[in-house]
Order: C-alpha cells, then sequence, then structure tokens
C-alpha cells in the first residue's frame, strides 16, 4: 500500500531492445522495466511560458528518444566482488512518471573497462552530459579498482551502449586530506565557456580539469590544474573531502567550482566542527581559488536561479557555529560573483509557511541538495533530503524538504514536506530515505519531478520513487516505485541504489 491505503498497481512495462551490432564488447542493452505505481498521476498539461531556470544541470537523455532518463550510482556488492559498485539506469517514457527501460551497469559488463573488484565502487559518483558532441547524453562514473579513475559509457539509439576508461586521470593532491583515495569525487560543467561539457577529477592535480570534447577512446581534448583547496585552519591536520559542485554563479557563462570539506578534530564538540566551502573560478587555463569570495561553512549545495534574474545561485545546507541543521541557505549570484550583492536568505522550520517542528537530533540535517522548476513558473525550487543516514542515527522522521523559488528566492510560502511514509515507505533510519535527490521534468509539461532514493542497507532493501511535479508543487499520488531488483533481477545483493547519488 502506498499512501493513505490507496490500491497498488503492479506495472510491467513490457518493452525488449535488441543490443544493437556493436560487437562483443558492448553493454547489455536495458531490459523490462518492473515497477509500482499508484494513482493517477495529475494533469500533465504544459505550463505556460515556463522557461528552464539558468543553472539547471541539463536533463539526461541516453538514447535520444527526448525523454529523460536517470542514472543512480549504487555503492554496493556485485557478482564476485563485495563492493564492487554498479549504476542503475531508468530510462523515460515520458509518461509522467513511469519509465520505459532499466538497465544494470556493472564491470562484470563486457563493454565497461577494467573488471568488477572488491570495494572498486564503481559508480561512486556519476554525471550525464554529452561528452563527445554527438547529441547522446553519456555517462562518466568514477571507480577505484587499481587507482582513482574514470569511466565514461557512450549513449545511442539503443542507450548506454560501450565503455571507455578516460586516459592519464589524476587523483586528488591535498596534503592534508584524509583518505584522498576513497574520497575522490567527480563533477561535470563547463568550465572554460566554450560549450563543452568537462570534467574534475583531482584537486590540486595538474591535471584534474578534463576539457571537452572527449574522443571516443577517452581522450580529453586538453587538461588544466585544478589548485587545492586552502586548509580550513592551522591546527587542522586532516579533514573529509566530501563533494563537487558545479555552476555558473556569476553569468560569464562559464562554471565555477564548489568544493566541500568536513574537519572534525578529536574531542571537538559538534558545534566547534568546520565545513569550508572552497569556491574556484577559471585561471590560467584551469580553475583556482580567488581571495575575495567568502561562502558560510555548509554540508551540500546545488545550483539553479531562485530568484530569476538570470543568474544562477547557490542553495547550501548550512553548517556554521550554532544554526539549525534543518534549514536551507540561498547565497545568491551576481556578475561580481556570488554573495557579492545581495544578501543570503536562510529558511528553516521557524520560517512562516514551513510546515513541521524542528527536529530535535543533529541525525536530521539535510545531506543532499537539488534544484528544478517544479511548479513550472519560471523560477527554480529547491529539495532538501535529511536520510538520518549516519550508522547510528536515531529513527526520526526521514523527509524532503521542498522550497518553491519566487522573485524574492524562497520564503516558505508553498513549503511541503514530503515523508517517507506520505508515499508508502517505512520509517528506519537505515533506510536513508533523501541520500540522494534530483529534479528532473520526466514528461516534458514544464515541471520538474523529483526522484528520491533510500539506499537502504545489507538487510533493508533499496527504494527510488518519483514524485510527479504540479502546479501546486509535488504530488503524491502518480509516484512511481523503483525497487533495487527492478534492475539486479536475483535480488540477493545489496544494491545501495542512489548511495552513489543520482547523475546531474
Amino acid at each position: 500500500m502506498i499512501a493513505g491505503g490507496a490500491p497498488v498497481v503492479a506495472v510491467v512495462v513490457a518493452v525488449e531492445v535488441v543490443l544493437g551490432q556493436s560487437g562483443r564488447h558492448g553493454i547489455a542493452a536495458p531490459r523490462t522495466c518492473h515497477t509500482v505505481v499508484h494513482g493517477s498521476a495529475p494533469s500533465d498539461v504544459p505550463a505556460k511560458g515556463a522557461q528552464v531556470p539558468a543553472g539547471a544541470a541539463p536533463a539526461a537523455d541516453f538514447d535520444g528518444d527526448g525523454h529523460p532518463d536517470l542514472a543512480m550510482g549504487a555503492l554496493g556488492d556485485v557478482e564476485n566482488a563485495s563492493g564492487g559498485g554498479s549504476i542503475a539506469v531508468a530510462y523515460g517514457s515520458g509518461d509522467g512518471t513511469g519509465l520505459a527501460r532499466c538497465q544494470y551497469l556493472t564491470q562484470n559488463e563486457a563493454g565497461i573497462p577494467g573488471k568488477a573488484r572488491y570495494e572498486a565502487f564503481f559508480g561512486t559518483d556519476v554525471v550525464a552530459r554529452d561528452f563527445d558532441g554527438d547529441g547522446y547524453t553519456d555517462l562518466a562514473a568514477a571507480v577505484f579498482d587499481w587507482k582513482p579513475s574514470v569511466i565514461i559509457m557512450w549513449g545511442s539509439p539503443d542507450g548506454l551502449k560501450s565503455g571507455v576508461r578516460v586516459p592519464g586521470t589524476d587523483g586528488s593532491h591535498v596534503s592534508w586530506a584524509l583518505e584522498p583515495i576513497l574520497q575522490e569525487q567527480l563533477v561535470a560543467g563547463d568550465f572554460d565557456g566554450d560549450g563543452y561539457a568537462d570534467l574534475v577529477f583531482g584537486l590540486g592535480s595538474r591535471k584534474g580539469l578534463l576539457k571537452g570534447p572527449f574522443q571516443h577512446d577517452g581522450s580529453p581534448a586538453g587538461t588544466g590544474p585544478v589548485s587545492a583547496p586552502r586548509q580550513p585552519a592551522k591546527d587542522i591536520d586532516t579533514a573529509n573531502y566530501r563533494d563537487l559542485v558545479a555552476g555558473d554563479l556569476d553569468g560569464d557563462g562559464a562554471d565555477e567550482l564548489m568544493a566541500f570539506h568536513h574537519d572534525e578534530p578529536l574531542g571537538t564538540a559538534r558545534f566547534g566542527e568546520r565545513w569550508p566551502v572552497s569556491y574556484f573560478h577559471t585561471r590560467g587555463g584551469g580553475l583556482a581559488q580567488p581571495d575575495d569570495i567568502d561562502l558560510p561553512d555548509a554540508a551540500a549545495g546545488a545550483v539553479g536561479d531562485m530568484d530569476g534574474d538570470g543568474i544562477a545561485d547557490l542553495v547550501l545546507s548550512p553548517r556554521r557555529g550554532k544554526g539549525r541543521h534543518g534549514s536551507v541557505t540561498v547565497v545568491y549570484g551576481s556578475k561580481a560573483g556570488p554573495g557579492r550583492r545581495k544578501r543570503s536568505t536562510t529558511i528553516d522550520r521557524d520560517t512562516p509557511g514551513v510546515p513541521g517542528e524542528e527536529p530535535q537530533d543533529e541525525d536530521a540535517a539535510f545531506t543532499s541538495l537539488d534544484t528544478g522548476d517544479v511548479n513550472g513558473d519560471g523560477y527554480a525550487d529547491v529539495v532538501a533530503g535529511s536520510p538520518r543516514s549516519k550508522k547510528y542515527a536515531k529513527t526520526g522522521p526521514e523527509q524532503v524538504l521542498f522550497l518553491l523559488g519566487g522573485p524574492h528566492g524562497p520564503t516558505g510560502a508553498g513549503a511541503q514536506i514530503i515523508d517517507v511514509g506520505d508515499i508508502g515507505g517505512k520509517k528506519s533510519a537505515r533506510a536513508a530515505f533523501g541520500m540522494s535527490v534530483r529534479l528532473v521534468d520526466m514528461d516534458g509539461d514544464h515541471r520538474a519531478d523529483l526522484t528520491v532514493a533510500a539506499p537502504g542497507d545489507d538487510k533493508i532493501r533499496s527504494s527510488a520513487w518519483l514524485l510527479p511535479g504540479a502546479d501546486q508543487g509535488l504530488s503524491t499520488v502518480g509516484v512511481t516505485r523503483l525497487y533495487g531488483d527492478s534492475f539486479e533481477r536475483t535480488g540477493k545483493l545489496a544494491l545501495y541504489m542512489g548511495g552513489g547519488g543520482i547523475a546531474r
């Protein structure tokens, strides 16, 4: 049962695609996708005059059929490789949140370089762009099978069809980073403003910027340096390297890079922790930190034009001092850079219009963010996931907060809280509902739909839900639910779907 006793209908979309003539090295074609839906989706009459807000990551379309697709990194086991990692790909049908086909990718595939190995974590990070300029979205993934590297899987009329390893990739060179190999991150963007998608993989590396377009052997058009983030404080020897986010926050046509870190000195109270955000922009053929941009401490970020001024803004899950862990801060972009011409906005449970009470335990912090235009009014909206994903997290509300953008940014008006119980899930800190969120217009009605993942663990199977966007916000009817065995058919492996993020 899902959402208040509504009847559930099991849907098997009977679509099979025969693998094209790509030779023995091709990736197995997408297959029938087993999903569960409830209720009827709201009207999909296109919103009038809706424009895609500035800064929104492009929707993936791996098979070029005009219907957006999804790719979710999974950190779990694969056949013969504990922690080998995999990627779950769902192909959109254009019919609401309905899906046409599913594809399960691991390094056991003949068409994907390498071989599934113990704790290679293939799919730790997944990003989707047209890397070779052929009109089909491609998928890049991080992997740690011998050393940190990147694999690109090429899109085609039949979907993701073959893969190559990007040669010469280099890991991060951050002297104070803790376990830099396992903390490596991957992000896509157009950092030099030439219209081609680039990758960043390796802070502090002389070739951490991999410039597009990429050749079919995986070679980038060039490389560039990415400076190492400045050490958070003199008394910090090590810090965890958490995430990378890209977006054009000054409207110059080139993306900037934000890097998130976390230091936790032994014996430091929670309020003494630091969560520095480093900001990089184009310089000398690479990326470097300017001296005059200071961003607030935060654990996660996303980019989108929340106030409709044509320049993308930076949305953060703030962590500074004794500030509330259940809040969202918008640092507004401008031609002078983020935070230079307009005060930031912070929304929390005390903001008028925001439902619910502030959770009183630190496990309820927002750790995943994304932006998109959910109600079709032309302003970017934001979703923030609170997965309670820590190992010993307290059981409590697993929620996604939804905030509407507007001419003055988010104000709290029209805010929603989506609880896992609203859409048929069970409350459990081990399910990690909200660990990954993504807003994508799946059916072309100019309203972004929400995908939210709950990776689960070795005892709770993973799930992902697709909630339709509507005029009033997110709908809890017309919801599609995916399970791990929608992709890995045996149901015997701990898939952790969405634990490696949802590609953007």
